[in-house]
């Protein structure tokens, strides 16, 4: 072994180098061209392949037109190499989730859409069948297909605690807590996001530790457990400095904001909610803004500052005067000023986020994507 490490070495860094060389090539074509110039057999190299596959995955968040671009390339220099190479075979589904969580990522849901149905018809490998159930679990929540959605990364986290990596089940897990949550579960939603946030690689995806850390402290708050949702709470602010996109800030703080607010710190959680409106009206994003409202609205009648919550509905139609779900939806706002137990409030509040939810999801306006790759 000592004998032949030193050639092993000098192989690899040389497959390093042509690797980088034929990337460094393809990039400084013009897009138009490079599905041309990969046929050329010079660039039939799984290591290339690889390259195209890891760099759309690692750049999906920052730039996921570029990321789509990246992966449909590597599907088609996978598809070149025939059906007896296995290898690139394996390779063309993760190419197809890659691009259609890319088009996810971007809005393009019809074609992320048409991409999986790509994938499901070449998979045969039990991680990257994981890897396109908890995908297309994604899109289908976005679509509004929550039950479908909770199916596919149910069955993701089976294949992934099957299979490895442990850290992917702790993923699913806290995705699957993230739609139940939404759905209006919080009991089983409590449950997958305490093991999500246990068993989940936090440095690994920050974001998503975030968004579950935040969403966990809120259901913990809501099961009247104070003291844990006060430490979960406190874990989660030392993820802050991973979030770089400040859209994504935006949303962070309107989840830390109703943690806050379930918690008892009113005046903070108000302060903040109020904030994330401003933006989110100015942004524009008409359907978060109409739920950051009826958030902010429940606070304010628990506050006992229910006159203002008539300003927040008649802002809706008036800030986006196009968009007829706002006239509902300020209606439903403005029903949170009514004079009733703070019980019964909590649950009509509840009641009308999961409602507006799903009309946003299947009718639009559409809500931001989860920042998820």
């Amino acid at each position: 072994l000592e004998e032949r490490t030193p050639e092993a070495l000098e192989e690899a860094r040389r497959r390093r180098e042509m690797v980088e060389l034929l990337f460094a090539e393809l990039m400084q074509a013009p897009p138009a061209d490079r599905f041309g110039l990969v046929q050329q057999v010079r660039f039939f190299s799984l290591d290339l392949l690889e390259r195209l596959l890891e760099q759309s995955h690692a750049g999906q968040l920052a730039d996921p037109a570029r990321a789509a671009e990246l992966a449909r390339l590597a599907a088609h220099l996978a598809s070149l190499f025939g059906m007896g190479e296995e290898e690139a075979a394996a390779a063309l589904p993760r190419a197809y989730c890659l691009a259609a969580n890319a088009r996810r990522l971007e809005g393009r849901r019809r074609v992320a859409d048409s991409l999986l149905v790509k994938a499901a018809r070449c998979l045969t490998d039990r991680l990257e069948r994981a890897f396109y159930c908890r995908t297309l679990g994604l899109l289908r929540w976005e679509q509004g297909r929550a039950d479908e959605a909770m199916a596919m990364l149910q069955h993701a986290a089976c294949l992934y605690a099957s299979e490895g990596p442990e850290h992917e089940v702790g993923s699913c897990l806290t995705l699957l807590g993230l739609v139940l949550q939404e759905e209006g579960d919080p009991a089983e939603a409590l449950t997958l996001l305490g093991r999500g946030w246990a068993e989940m690689d936090r440095d690994v995806r920050p974001l998503l530790a975030l968004r579950g850390g935040l969403v966990l402290a809120f259901c913990l708050a809501q099961a009247e457990q104070t003291e844990r949702a006060r430490h979960v709470l406190r874990e989660s602010w030392r993820l802050f400095a991973e979030v770089p996109d400040p859209r994504e800030v935006i949303r962070i703080y309107w989840l830390e904001g109703k943690a806050l607010a379930r918690l008892g710190d009113r005046e903070e959680a108000i302060h903040m909610m109020e904030s994330v409106r401003r933006q989110l009206l100015v942004e524009p994003s008409p359907a978060e803004a109409s739920l950051v409202s009826l958030d902010l609205a429940l606070s304010l009648a628990e506050a006992g500052r229910a006159e203002e919550i008539e300003a927040l509905a008649v802002d809706l139609p008036a800030t986006f005067p196009d968009t007829p779900a706002m006239l509902p939806a300020a209606e439903v706002v403005r029903a949170l000023a009514c004079p009733v137990s703070s019980e019964h409030r909590r649950r009509e509040a509840a009641r009308a986020t999961a409602g507006l939810r799903r009309v946003f999801r299947l009718q639009g306006p559409h809500l931001k994507p989860l920042p998820f790759a």
